[in-house]
């Protein structure tokens, strides 16, 4: 069939009068609203739709004045009817709230507005009233208000000086601790005034805290404000912007406090460590001096105790005289070792060490430290041996570093590898670097204690035996000579296993490199 294309027939009256009812009931549900009208001449009253709705009363009942005074609390009662009453004297409108007297109504607070329709008498012939549900909207707003004032009680006693401004910049709000702190008023630090007690030495630093941040990420700043009574107060401030939907800039909130005594420890821990830091490099620099004065004395010792050992100049007589003079060359042979270590050391935080680089082949480095060392690992009964390094690798070093390095951890493997164990010491090329790695079968190290290692007179044996055999310096040194070659040193290690310490160098210098 083919489509009717003809307008539709137009409504009745009835039918038009039933549509608009039915909006207007629409209406009434959505917004939470009614009307009333109570007739003067014959004691009528009619309700809306919405009215039941509001009121939660079947629509089939019949409107009752009397019922629905005595759903509302006492006093707010005699309030409408004054109200009412003095609407229809004046013929004028009127508005009053009302509260339930019961918790289960469904309607607790209600907003009426009305007004009096008047006769062509001019008699008052009833009395119209639009009622509102406003229990939420209400409920909020004294929520909303609690808050506030909770905040507003936070911000008053809060230690912090809390200020809002608004978009012009004026300060809407600051609180109490601005005067408990600084002594000062909002006039006083308003409209950028506050710089004007800042001190003179940090007004750059005050400038942060007032640069625009459109991204609404905050800005912080600390600085020097003058008390009015005229001392100076440690002041940590951070600003940040609030925007609102639209991205602009609705208000900034700023947040500062007293830092006063935090300052004053952070000078002080300054001042002390750089107390520290002068009298460590007196020191260096003392001993990086002295080198000649404590080396000459115990070489003489030892050179003598020698001959006297040696019998170079005849029999010494008594076989105990020998015996020590062997132990006086051992004592000052250790001491020896033991001093030049804290002498180097001294050098090169004194950044007096030179070094001397040169094209070292590490094969002569090995075979001359494990020559050196051979004797002392048989004596332990510890199997000494330069794997992988049978082929020339040539690394550009100070050759008198690289063996103090390479004999440095030979020994300390040594030391702490019970006899039967064993000690390998090895070389490979990886790209640009040369890993130089001494292994041995040791007692090993604790997880824990690996992160000490390095650092200067720092040891993590539980031997007294081996715990007094040295400094805790010999590590130390490995990593600053490491480190002059711009290198690094790592160490791995597994309690009762061993202990792998691997030497990650260049094979040519930076500088050298670059050119």
């Amino acid at each position: 069939m083919p489509p009717d294309n003809r307008a539709p027939a137009p409504l009745t009256a009835e039918e038009e009068l039933r549509s608009e009812r039915f909006q207007f009931a629409l209406a009434e549900r959505a917004a939470r609203f009614g009307y009333w009208r109570s007739w003067l001449t014959d004691g009528r009253l009619t309700w809306s739709p919405g009215m039941y709705e509001i009121l939660g009363v079947d629509p089939k009942e019949k409107p009752d004045n009397k019922w629905l005074l005595s759903q509302i609390v006492e006093e707010d009662v005699q309030f409408l009817l004054d109200r009412i009453n003095t609407a229809i004297k004046t013929r004028s409108g009127f508005y009053y709230r009302s509260r339930a007297r019961f918790a289960d109504a469904k309607a607790q607070i209600v907003d009426t507005h009305g007004e009096v329709e008047v006769g062509p008498d001019g008699r008052v012939v009833s009395v119209i009233g639009v009622c509102h549900d406003v229990t939420q909207q209400v409920r909020a707003e004294e929520e909303r208000e609690k808050a506030e004032r909770i905040y507003r009680l936070m911000t008053e006693e809060a230690s912090d000086i809390i200020a809002l401004y608004g978009t012009s910049g004026r300060i809407t709000f600051v609180s109490n601790a601005l005067q408990r702190t600084l002594g000062l008023t909002i006039e006083d630090v308003e409209d950028g005034k506050f710089l004007n007690h800042v001190h003179p030495a940090d007004i750059e630093e005050a400038h942060k805290i007032s640069r625009n941040q459109q991204d609404g990420s905050s800005n912080t700043a600390c600085f020097r404000m003058r008390h009015r009574d005229g001392h100076y107060v440690w002041i940590e401030c951070t600003v940040r912007p609030v925007h609102g939907e639209d991205g602009m800039t609705r208000h900034v909130i700023s947040v500062a406090r007293d830092v006063s005594e935090r300052k004053a420890q952070e000078l002080f821990l300054r001042e002390e460590r750089e107390r520290a830091e002068a009298a460590n490099r007196a020191k260096s620099t003392f001993l990086a001096n002295m080198s000649h004065e404590l080396r000459t004395p115990l070489n003489a010792i030892i050179g003598f105790s020698d001959i006297m050992h040696e019998e170079v100049l005849g029999p010494i007589g008594n076989p105990r005289y020998h015996e020590y003079a062997s132990l006086i060359r051992q004592s000052g042979q250790l001491l020896l070792d033991l001093i030049s270590d804290i002498l180097d050391m001294a050098k090169i935080e004194a950044g007096k060490m030179d070094m001397f680089f040169e094209d070292v082949n590490l094969c002569m480095v090995a075979a001359e430290c494990t020559k050196l060392l051979g004797e002392r690992a048989q004596q332990k009964g510890v199997n000494l041996t330069a794997s992988a390094l049978k082929h020339p690798i040539t690394i550009e070093a100070d050759r008198r570093a690289m063996v103090q390095m390479v004999l440095n951890l030979v020994s300390n493997a040594i030391k702490f590898t019970p006899p039967g164990g064993d000690i390998v010491l090895s070389a490979e090329h990886t790209g640009d670097h040369i890993l130089l790695r001494v292994r041995d079968t040791g007692i090993g190290i604790a997880e824990e204690d690996l992160p000490r290692l390095g650092k200067a007179f720092e040891q993590v044996s539980a031997d007294p035996a081996l715990a007094k055999g040295g400094t805790g310096l010999g590590l130390a040194l490995v990593n600053a000579l490491a480190a002059r070659h711009g290198g690094t040193m790592q160490i791995e290690s597994e309690l009762g296993t061993g202990t792998t310490v691997t030497l990650r160098l260049p094979v040519r210098q930076a500088a050298k490199a670059a050119a």
